[in-house]
């Protein structure tokens, strides 16, 4: 099992951010469902993509706090999918919400939505961590422990080995 910890100043700026992305994000949709339709779709793409890229920043910043006593790195590709379905998830439960009659089953079924796209989020950010870890074989290690060992006898036999007698 490996020791693992969170630096607590990451965890804390991805708290940090989380809260300013959500109120930037539902701070820009307040009155959208007023405004005419292509008006409101921009709004709701941009509030996406603030929202949802909050939700992914918070999430991939308490990733970054992430301290292992292994080397480990995050492939960039699977990485820039799981943002872009935090960003999807919200602009669908956007679209929902500023295009539909806002009705208690909708307002809950947008929430169902959101919290199964972070938690699909969530499983593809940490698909996204490639742990450098070192696998030994138990032959190479005894053999090149061997070769080492008898390798340096040889060298300082040889360097000093005339020397014995007398201070170096």
């Amino acid at each position: 099992m490996l020791d693992v910890s969170h630096n607590p100043w990451l965890v804390a700026a991805a708290f940090a951010v989380a809260l300013m992305a959500g109120f930037t994000g539902l701070s820009l949709t307040k009155g959208a469902s007023a405004l005419p339709p292509g008006r409101r779709k921009l709004v709701v793409v941009l509030a996406a993509v603030i929202l949802g890229g909050g939700i992914w920043s918070m999430h991939f910043v308490a990733m970054l706090g992430l301290q292992l006593p292994i080397l480990f790195y995050y492939d960039a590709l699977i990485t820039l999918i799981s943002a872009l379905v935090a960003i999807l998830v919200v602009g669908v439960a956007l679209l929902m919400l500023h295009f539909r009659p806002r009705t208690p089953g909708l307002v809950v079924s947008a929430g169902v939505i959101v919290g199964l796209g972070i938690v699909v989020m969530h499983f593809i950010g940490m698909e996204a961590m490639r742990i450098c870890r070192a696998v030994y074989d138990a032959w190479d290690v005894a053999l090149s422990t061997a070769a080492s060992v008898a390798l340096s006898v040889a060298a300082i036999a040889v360097a000093y080995g005339a020397r014995t007698h007398r201070n170096i």
